[in-house]
């Protein structure tokens, strides 16, 4: 067996990490409890939060509590101190926002912009313009922001930003970190898949936050998933997992634009539905589909009882597979028309029926489309402050 002594350093940086993590899971937290909790001494306890005050991480307060006795002295993270710009690029749809690192949205601002009309140096453009749109703001004016945050549909080299396939971009090996770098010289710049952002902003913020194990599901343009496993994002090779939407459902069905047949994208995804409902009804859109099924329009029955077998024979494959404590839905589609999301929870709506029965929760995200922003922002904060988070 291979053992691997930790050197000093090491340690303490993981002991910093250690007590952030108390401040920011406890906010309102005293020294002496963090003591408690980590069992670590009170001079190492003092020592590291004197170094997260003096990074502006965290802050100190008075309690107002009237205990006999000298009052503690409370530690929490910090707000409007460290915030970071971060950009959501979808296919028809962009946010720009500022997020802090306590997970709250400060402001954004949404753009309605086709980005597989545009080659990638324009899009880098369309982010510069968002980012100085953003730090012109009034609320935002005098402000130091940490950086920026990119996440997108798409296979995402973590290191590099290099996008190996974004199929809903129509990009392939697009050096897009290399072409932001060169727009935001001297910036620091994280990008990656928009899921796993999501599924990182559920595991602090939202849904999963009691969770060891849990899958973050998302349909709207695409179909892609974001999964935590022991409390961390679970990436596979290449940080390629969680892209469900390519997983063949049916080898005869109709062409993905990944150059597949039958991709559970292309039978559950927004503009799968529409595509199908347009041979029935002309410029009809996912509202036309829902009035037409309250109506009983065989086809448009057809087409939502189709997303929703297929979704939920989705959901039963993270089910089976990696028995997660929770599968979070989440996305434009369900975020837009959330009677789609109630059929999928519903507990009498057809669900998949399995030989045994595994126990886990299904609920839709309440972060809603500020999830993969507030993912980004932690992603690339903690990219910042990589020895103190």
């Amino acid at each position: 067996m291979n053992t691997k002594k930790l050197g000093g350093n090491h340690i303490k940086i993981e002991n910093r990490k250690l007590v952030f993590n108390h401040i920011f899971n406890r906010p309102g937290i005293s020294r002496p409890e963090i003591v408690t909790l980590t069992q670590l001494s009170s001079a190492s306890v003092g020592r590291i939060t004197d170094e997260l005050l003096e990074e502006g991480l965290i802050k100190e307060y008075d309690t107002n509590a009237r205990n006999v006795g000298r009052r503690p002295t409370l530690l929490c993270v910090c707000g409007d101190d460290i915030p970071a710009v971060v950009i959501e690029l979808d296919r028809d749809k962009q946010v720009c926002a500022v997020v802090d690192l306590t997970g709250k949205v400060r402001c954004r601002t949404e753009y309605d912009f086709c980005i597989p009309d545009h080659t990638p140096q324009e899009i880098c453009l369309l982010v510069l313009s968002m980012v100085s749109e953003m730090k012109i703001r009034p609320e935002m004016l005098g402000k130091d922001f940490s950086g920026i945050g990119v996440v997108l549909p798409g296979l995402v080299d973590l290191d590099s930003g290099m996008v190996k396939l974004s199929s809903q971009f129509h990009w392939n090996d697009v050096d897009f970190g290399s072409m932001l770098s060169d727009v935001f010289p001297d910036t620091v710049i994280a990008i990656d898949n928009e899921m796993n952002a999501r599924a990182l902003a559920e595991s602090l913020y939202g849904e999963l936050r009691n969770e060891q194990n849990g899958v973050v599901l998302g349909i709207g343009s695409g179909v892609g998933a974001g999964v935590i496993t022991n409390g961390r994002i679970y990436r596979g090779d290449n940080n390629m997992a969680g892209e469900v939407g390519h997983i063949i459902m049916d080898p005869n069905g109709k062409m993905c634009e990944c150059g597949c047949y039958g991709c559970l994208q292309t039978f559950v995804a927004e503009w799968a539905l529409i595509e199908d409902a347009r041979r029935f009804m002309q410029d009809a859109n996912i509202s036309d589909i829902l009035a037409s099924a309250d109506a009983g329009e065989l086809w448009a029955v057809s087409i939502i009882d189709r997303f929703e077998r297929y979704t939920k024979t989705a959901i039963s494959y993270f089910k089976n597979l990696l028995n997660p404590g929770a599968v979070v839905l989440c996305g434009q589609l369900l975020e837009d028309h959330p009677v789609l999301a109630e059929r999928l929870v519903s507990e009498n709506s057809g669900s998949v029926r399995d030989s045994f029965t595994i126990p886990f929760k299904l609920k839709m995200s309440g972060l809603g489309r500020d999830g993969a922003l507030i993912g980004a922002a932690t992603q690339l904060l903690q990219k910042v402050y990589d020895e103190y988070i």
